[in-house]
C-alpha cells in the first residue's frame, strides 16, 4: 500500500467549477471546496469529459488531489503516478481514487455499493453538477448530493459541452447521441437542449454542429 505522495502541481487551466457552487460535504470533516486559487497556478478542480484534475481544499483535512490532468487514470496501486478520478462520458459515473495526505484514499467508484439506490458518485451532465456519494475509509461518506450546497459547473456552459470545459468534441457528440430521442420526446436534458423546448432532437444537433470545436 502506498502511504504518501508528493504534492504535485495543480493544473494551469482555470477551474470550470461554478464559484457560486464549489462545495461538497463530509459529516465527519466538514465542507470541501473544489474552487480556489491555491496551492499553485490554476484555480482548483478542473472537470473534463473523461477525468478530473487539481486539488480540493478542506479546512479540517488539507489538500485533496483528484488527478494531475493526464487522465483518464489507470489507478494502478503499485504506482503513485496513476491515481485520479475518471468520468464515464456516457453515464457521467465517476470512478478511480483521489488522495488526501491526511486522510488517504477517497474512492469515487461507488457503483457497486450505491448504484441500486441511484446514489453512486457521478457528474449529472444534464444539470451541470455532481451527485451521489464518494467513500473515504478514514472519514466515511462524502456527500456530492446536498440539495442546497453542491459542486456545479459553469455558470455559463455552451449547450452540448458536457464537461463545461469550452471544448465540444467527438466525446460530447457521442453523449448527445445517447440522449437524442426526437421531437416531443420525454428526454429532458437542459445541457443538450439548445432551444429549450424540453426535448433532444435535430434542432439541438444543428446547434451542436455550429459549436463543435474538435479536440483541444
Amino acid at each position: 500500500m502506498i502511504i504518501g505522495f508528493p504534492l504535485l502541481l495543480a493544473p494551469v487551466t482555470a477551474s470550470n467549477v461554478d464559484p457560486a457552487a464549489p462545495y461538497c460535504w463530509s459529516e465527519n470533516a466538514g465542507w470541501i471546496k473544489w474552487r480556489h486559487h491555491a496551492p499553485s497556478p490554476g484555480d482548483g478542480v478542473c472537470v473534463f469529459a473523461t477525468h478530473l484534475s487539481g486539488f480540493a481544499w478542506a479546512e479540517n483535512l488539507g489538500w485533496i488531489h483528484l488527478g494531475n490532468g493526464a487522465g483518464p487514470y489507470a489507478n494502478n496501486p503499485a504506482s503513485a503516478a496513476t491515481f485520479g478520478v475518471n468520468v464515464d462520458s456516457l453515464s457521467g459515473e465517476l470512478y478511480g481514487k483521489a488522495w488526501g495526505e491526511n486522510i488517504g484514499w477517497i474512492n469515487f467508484d461507488t457503483r457497486t455499493a450505491l448504484g441500486s439506490f441511484g446514489d453512486q458518485a457521478r457528474l449529472d451532465v444534464c444539470e451541470n453538477r455532481f451527485r451521489g456519494f464518494a467513500w473515504a475509509e478514514n472519514i466515511g461518506w462524502i456527500n456530492l448530493d446536498d440539495v442546497s450546497k453542491f459542486v456545479a459547473l459553469g455558470p455559463d456552459c455552451t449547450p452540448g459541452d458536457l464537461a463545461c470545459d469550452e471544448v465540444i468534441a467527438v466525446i460530447d457528440v457521442e453523449a448527445f447521441l445517447s440522449l437524442m430521442d426526437g421531437p416531443d420526446s420525454t428526454v429532458n436534458c437542459g445541457a443538450f437542449d439548445a432551444d429549450a423546448d424540453a426535448d433532444i432532437d435535430l434542432s439541438d444537433f444543428a446547434d451542436l454542429q455550429i459549436h463543435f470545436t474538435g479536440e483541444p
